[in-house]
């Protein structure tokens, strides 16, 4: 079989939830493309627990950065005919270049280029990243399909472990949910606890909505701030044991309300409405781009587009101009179309 038709493609985006999640169309396509092609993702954990098991994916492959020659020579013996690099990392483009793939694929805008015997073409205009990966693989003749968003199969053990948490929490079928994610890595995409204390407790005044604060390793000191800030009406989020028990919290929301981080795009895969506080990153790029369900508030900011600025800012100035007040402007109007869609689509 020629290079131009893969039996084995392999996708390398080692990191990041969001990154993982918003590649995963990408395959979809791949899956159009070729359907008797078998479509495997290279990845380190998290993004490993999210993408086991994934209705497009054939099999979600651990990197162990411990072993860097090894992985080399692992991904050499899997027989791979098409690698794409959509990282583009020093590590990742050495991989591809040393895979033994007959097509070695690759941004052309990145600096590991030289790695790559087809460089993809990325839009010249930003768009949601999800549709991007796609639109880069026509350089290989892969042409985009219409679902460009991130899907999750969330199985019936995931399940379970949300239905036993929102009973034991007093949470009927019938109620209201809002899940709440104020957490982030990244200091310049948190939003101020103080805030979503208050978003929680006009959420649960104006619109009975029981809310629930997320969070994951190392994260629960925050969740648990917010709670005691709104005077104990959220509930804080179980211990969760993967991201599919989050995506599996998620999928019972009603809306989710956070900030740019991997939970919203976890929750947007799970089915869940999102509506996003930003800093710097771009929404155009991290937005799902359907307003009726997923919308996002951003301000000014100084070193928007600036990535070794960025990281380093000590001016929160982009997140202190979002008021509370700004933010139940905006998600008033929007919860309300989308409870009213609930009422519309349970009465039919």
């Amino acid at each position: 079989m020629s290079a131009e038709t893969p039996r084995k493609i392999l996708l390398v985006q080692l990191y990041r939830i969001g990154d993982a999640l918003l590649t995963t169309p990408a395959a979809r396509a791949l899956k159009a493309a070729f359907p008797q092609a078998r479509v495997d993702f290279l990845c380190e954990n998290p993004a490993l627990q999210i993408l086991q098991d994934h209705p497009d994916i054939d099999e979600a492959v651990f990197y162990d950065r411990m072993r860097p020659a090894g992985m080399i020579r692992d991904v050499r013996r899997r027989g791979y005919d098409w690698v794409i690099d959509f990282l583009g990392t020093p590590r990742t483009a050495v991989l591809t270049a040393l895979s033994g793939a007959p097509v070695r694929a690759g941004s052309e805008r990145v600096f590991h280029r030289w790695a790559y015997n087809r460089r993809l073409k990325q839009p010249l205009k930003p768009c949601y990243v999800g549709l991007e990966k796609m639109l880069m693989l026509e350089t290989l003749g892969v042409k985009p399909v219409k679902d460009i968003f991130p899907r999750l199969g969330i199985s019936q053990a995931y399940s379970d472990f949300a239905a036993e948490f929102y009973a034991k929490s007093g949470i009927s079928p019938g109620d209201t949910v809002v899940t709440i994610s104020p957490v982030s890595r990244r200091h310049f995409n948190r939003w101020f606890l103080d805030r979503y204390a208050g978003l929680c407790t006009w959420l649960s005044e104006r619109f009975k909505a029981r809310t629930v604060v997320l969070w994951g390793p190392g994260e629960r000191a925050q969740a648990q701030s917010v709670v005691e800030q709104a005077g104990g009406s959220p509930l804080l989020g179980p211990e969760t044991r993967s991201l599919m028990d989050l995506a599996a919290l998620a999928a019972r929301a009603d809306l989710h309300i956070g900030n740019d981080n991997g939970v919203k795009h976890v929750a947007a895969a799970a089915g869940a409405p999102t509506f996003t506080i930003f800093g710097p990153h771009s929404p155009v790029s991290w937005t799902p781009p359907e307003p009726s369900r997923h919308r996002f508030i951003q301000k000014d900011c100084l070193c928007r587009g600036d990535g070794a600025r960025k990281h380093s800012c000590p001016d929160l100035r982009c997140l202190d101009d979002v008021s509370l007040d700004e933010v139940k402007r905006q998600v008033a109007p929007f919860f309300s179309e989308i409870l009213a869609a609930k009422t519309h689509g349970a009465a039919k």
